[in-house]
C-alpha cells in the first residue's frame, strides 16, 4: 500500500521532522473556495407531473407521469478547502433531503454540512438530483428511488473521470463518500448496498402506468455522463434514511455506514414501515413501499458483520441534523470521524525491533508493521536517528549510553494526511562485558557466584571455568545471555 501511496500521492516538499497537518479530526480550514453549477450529467430523463387534486394543492411532483419524460441536467457545487496544497484528498457528495418531491443543493443544512466538512479537510460536493414520484402506486414510486440512485452514482462518476483526466479537484478515486438526509439518505444507502442488477426493483424495468408503456430505467451506470467510470461510493453516512430490504446488505466488504436517526421520526422511519406516516392519512390513496430504517439495518449489519456506527436519538424528529439555525453540534464530528477511522486513518501497530539494547551493540534498526502509512514522523529519546527518512517505515537508531531513559515513537500518516495512532518502543539499556562463575557454590542463581556481583545479564558473556563443574540451573532460574563459553 506504501508504495501505491507514492505512485498516486504527490505530497508537497515536507522537511524532515515537519509532519503534514492533522487532518479530518478538527476545522483546521480557516476558509473554503466553492464553485457552483458544475455540470455532471446531461440528458437525463425526469417524469413530468401528472397533474390531480393534491399536485394542484401542494405544488409537488406526486404524481408524475412515469411514461412521459423530459431531458434535464444536473448541477452540482463544490466546496475545497482554502489554500489545500494536498494533491489526492477525499471526498464527500451530499444529497438533499425532501422525499423525491422538493428541495435542491443549496439548502442551507445541506451548505452547512459542505461547508464545514470542507474546512475539516474534505472536499465536498451538494448535488441536484431528479424530482418526481408517484405517491399513489407502490412500485412506480421504487423509480423515483431509483433515479435518485443512479444520480449519485453519476455524480462519483463525475469526479472519478476528473481524477483519471484533467485533475481539476484532486480528488482519490478510492476515497469517495456519499451522504444524504432522508430521500438523499435513502440515495446514499441504495447506493452503497443496492449494486447488482439482481437488486433492481421489478418495476424499474418496463412497466406500465393507466395503460401507458413505462420505459425500462437501464442499469445503474446506464444513465447520465462518464458510463465507462465505476459509480458505487467507497463508505457512506445516513441522516434518517432507509432502504428497500436489509437483504441488500450482504457482508463486511460493503461500503461502511454512519446513520443517524431519530426514533420519533413520522417521515422515515426508524424501524420498519411506509414513509411520511405522519402525513399519509391526509393523502387519500396514498400507496408507498414499506422501507427499513436504521435499526433494522444495524441489525442486518450485525448479522453480516458490516461495520457501522449508529447515532440513535429520541427527540430530533426528522430533521436529525437540523438544529436551526446550525446544525448539532455531533454531526460534523461524527461524520467526519466515522470516515477518518474507518476509511482514511493508516493501520499501522506494532514497532518491530530490539528493546533489549547492549553497550557493544547501540546500533539498532526498528521498522513498523505493514500497513498504509506513507510519511513517518519519527522521533528518538535517548538516541539519534542515523540517515533519518520520513518515508520509510523502516529506521535505524544509534543509542547513548549515558542516556537515563530511552525510547523510540512514531506517528504514521497515510497520504492523504491522515494522523495515526502513535505507536511507541520503550528500550532497556544493558552494559556488555564478561560475567565469570567463581564457583562459591554450585547454584547459577546465586549472585556471589559471579565475578560481576550479579547474575549474568542479557549482554553479557558467560564464563565458567570447567574446573569449577557446571552450575545447577533451578526450575524457577530464567537465564538470558549474550554468549557462553
Amino acid at each position: 500500500m506504501r508504495k501505491f501511496c507514492l505512485l498516486a500521492c504527490l505530497f508537497p516538499f515536507l522537511a524532515i521532522g515537519q509532519p503534514p497537518i492533522d487532518r479530518y479530526q478538527d476545522s483546521i480550514f480557516t476558509n473554503y473556495t466553492e464553485t457552483t453549477n458544475i455540470l455532471f450529467s446531461t440528458g437525463v430523463p425526469q417524469p413530468e407531473p401528472g397533474g390531480g387534486f393534491y399536485e394542484w394543492v401542494t405544488g409537488y411532483p406526486l404524481n408524475v407521469d412515469e411514461y412521459n419524460t423530459s431531458p434535464v441536467d444536473l448541477e452540482m457545487n463544490i466546496f475545497l478547502p482554502s489554500g489545500d496544497t494536498l494533491s489526492k484528498r477525499p471526498l464527500i457528495i451530499i444529497c438533499f433531503g425532501g422525499g423525491f418531491l422538493s428541495g435542491s443543493k443549496d439548502h442551507w443544512s445541506i451548505r452547512l454540512l459542505c461547508e464545514r466538512l470542507a474546512k475539516y479537510g474534505f472536499v465536498t460536493a451538494a448535488i441536484d438530483y431528479r424530482l418526481g414520484m408517484n405517491i399513489f402506486d407502490s412500485d412506480l414510486a421504487n423509480r423515483a428511488v431509483y433515479r435518485g440512485l443512479q444520480d449519485a452514482r453519476s455524480a462519483v462518476r463525475f469526479f472519478r473521470a476528473d481524477a483519471a483526466g484533467t485533475n481539476t479537484y484532486k480528488i482519490d478515486p478510492n476515497q469517495i463518500f456519499v451522504g444524504g438526509h432522508s430521500s438523499g439518505a435513502f440515495m446514499a444507502l441504495h447506493n452503497a448496498y443496492l449494486d447488482k442488477e439482481s437488486e433492481r426493483p421489478l418495476s424499474t424495468y418496463e412497466w406500465t402506468q393507466d395503460g401507458n408503456l413505462v420505459p425500462d430505467q437501464l442499469c445503474l451506470d446506464c444513465v447520465g455522463d462518464n458510463q465507462s467510470f465505476d459509480g458505487h461510493a467507497n463508505g457512506i453516512f445516513s441522516l434518517a434514511g432507509a432502504v428497500g430490504f436489509t437483504s441488500f446488505i450482504e457482508g463486511a466488504n460493503d461500503p461502511k455506514v454512519a446513520m443517524f436517526h431519530s426514533i420519533d421520526d413520522g417521515t422515515v422511519p426508524y424501524y420498519s414501515g411506509e414513509p411520511f406516516s405522519d402525513i399519509s392519512i391526509l393523502v387519500f390513496g396514498s400507496d408507498l413501499p414499506e422501507v427499513h430504517g436504521s435499526f433494522p439495518i444495524s441489525q442486518q449489519a450485525d448479522i453480516v458483520g458490516l461495520p457501522y456506527q449508529f447515532f440513535s436519538y429520541t427527540n430530533r424528529g426528522h430533521g436529525v441534523h437540523e438544529d436551526d439555525p446550525d446544525l448539532y453540534m455531533d454531526i460534523i464530528p461524527g461524520i467526519s470521524d466515522w470516515f477518518f477511522n474507518e476509511e482514511l486513518k493508516p493501520t499501522h501497530e506494532i514497532l518491530y525491533g530490539d528493546t533489549s539494547v547492549c553497550s557493544a551493540t547501540a546500533q539498532q534498526s526498528y521498522i513498523l508493521d505493514d500497513g498504509t502509512g506513507f510519511y513517518f514522523d519519527w522521533v528518538v529519546n535517548g538516541g539519534i536517528l542515523v540517515n533519518p527518512d520520513n518515508y520509510s517505515s523502516n529506521i535505524t537508531v544509534l543509542w547513548d549510553p549515558g542516556a537515563s531513559d530511552r525510547s523510540l515513537t512514531v506517528v504514521p500518516y497515510s497520504c492523504l494526511d491522515a494522523k495515526g495512532d502513535t505507536v511507541v518502543l520503550e528500550v532497556e539499556w544493558y552494559d556488555s562485558g564478561v560475567n565469570v562463575f567463581l564457583g562459591v557454590t554450585n547454584l547459577w542463581s546465586n549472585s556471589g557466584n559471579w565475578s560481576l556481583g550479579h547474575l549474568p545479564t542479557y549482554c553479557e558473556d558467560v564464563e565458567i571455568v570447567s574446573s569449577l563443574g557446571l552450575p545447577t540451573l533451578e526450575v524457577s532460574t530464567e537465564a538470558n545471555i549474550h554468549s557462553l563459553f
